[in-house]
């Protein structure tokens, strides 16, 4: 079997501006759920979506009744068929706010798309701001008469666009968002690429949303939920559409802290503790670079952000149930900055929690854990010694 995909893969495909070659309800004990390393490879028995699609939500915060401003990551293989739409469920207990004004910048957004220029197929980034838009924009209204369910209201009650470019060719895509039950639902469809500039076939998506959602203020176990629906040739094709999601846990926290040591190394510790969810297994990575914030963080939509291209790293050993963790290194030459990561690749044991929230017999394929950073730490290099005449 293949590791599910991982945005990692396509750092220096990124770069270099070409084609890398790249629902049963889980069981709980004692109410805690048990987690597993997420994979792929194994049949779908979907034509769509031979790769698992992925969603993951990593907070702003953990804390109960806290302020949610999620970042936002939505990624599809590119040998998948091209997305046609991808429905968002926000996490019911959650509250929201959709009163922002128009033309306020409520987030950022960092995309990668499978495009073709030229007849030579290329990965293109795009970047750029989310911005709350007009719903009575004519642009928009055509739009939202194309994406739209048949329980949505006649006009969406905010509408996100995420103004993407890339060398002064803006891909602007619209984000219709509508209460729906316990649910704020996010509604996003694109192009077919024979219709898209660049030919674009989405690929990552990473945005994040300020001011929306605050947490629930009960603790307990939540759930952000995607619905992928892929074309077939430049046609929807609802009866392939799939379900991920991700798995939030309040209260949680990550913590990394330095320890005194010898000036020949460099000791951390740190722990991780996730609301209903045991740490027995998970594996955190310590990142380390020269650049400020080294760690991949999906609160901050970019190609170091998203893909994680500021810094190296290295792996922890499977943690204890505590969810401590420590890590040592040889002393720096020049300064380092160091985080640690509970990065999107690991998933509840035994599938998704629950129904889907739009009630119908949605294959559910995989539920990650909400990845999170942790807090930076400055090293620098020991001070040298004045010898004494």
């Amino acid at each position: 079997m293949k590791k599910r995909f991982r945005l990692t893969l396509l750092a220096g495909a990124v770069l270099g501006l070409s084609i890398a070659a790249v629902a049963s309800a889980a069981q709980a004990r004692h109410g805690v759920l048990a987690v597993k390393q997420a994979r792929v490879g194994a049949p779908t028995a979907l034509a769509g979506y031979t790769e698992i699609p992925e969603l993951a939500v990593q907070q702003a915060s953990y804390k109960l009744g806290a302020a949610t401003n999620p970042g936002i990551v939505l990624a599809s293989d590119q040998t998948n068929d091209a997305t046609a739409k991808i429905t968002i469920f926000s996490p019911p207990g959650y509250t929201s706010n959709l009163t922002q004004a128009q033309g306020t910048t409520v987030g950022k957004a960092y995309a990668v798309v499978k495009a073709i220029i030229a007849g030579v197929p290329l990965l293109l980034p795009l970047q750029g701001p989310v911005v709350v838009g007009n719903p009575a924009d004519p642009s928009l209204v055509a739009a939202y008469a194309q994406c739209k369910g048949p329980t949505d209201p006649p006009t969406p009650q905010e509408v996100l666009v995420l103004n993407t470019s890339f060398q002064g060719q803006t891909i602007s895509v619209p984000d219709f968002i509508n209460t729906a039950g316990p649910y704020v639902t996010q509604e996003i469809c694109l192009l077919p690429p024979s219709q898209a500039p660049f030919n674009a076939q989405l690929v990552v998506a990473n945005f994040t949303v300020n001011g929306v959602w605050t947490n629930a203020s009960t603790a307990g176990q939540y759930q952000w939920v995607a619905d992928f629906t892929p074309f077939n040739g430049n046609t929807p094709n609802p009866a392939e559409t799939v379900e991920v999601r991700t798995y939030v846990g309040l209260p949680s926290s990550f913590t990394l802290k330095r320890l005194k040591s010898k000036s020949s190394i460099v000791k951390f510790s740190g722990k991780i503790a996730i609301g209903g969810v045991s740490p027995a297994g998970l594996q955190v990575r310590l990142f380390y670079g020269l650049k400020s914030k080294p760690a991949p963080n999906f609160l901050n939509p970019s190609e170091a952000g998203t893909l994680g291209t500021n810094g190296k790293s290295v792996r922890s050993k499977a943690l204890k149930s505590k969810g401590t963790f420590a890590f040592t290194r040889k002393k720096v030459k020049k300064k380092t900055y160091f985080q640690a990561r509970l990065d999107d690749e690991w998933a509840l044991s035994g599938g998704c929690i629950g129904p889907s929230p739009t009630g119908q017999p949605i294959p559910c394929l995989q539920e990650l854990i909400s990845p999170m950073t942790s807090n930076q730490i400055l090293v620098k290099p020991p001070k040298k010694k004045r010898k004494h005449r």
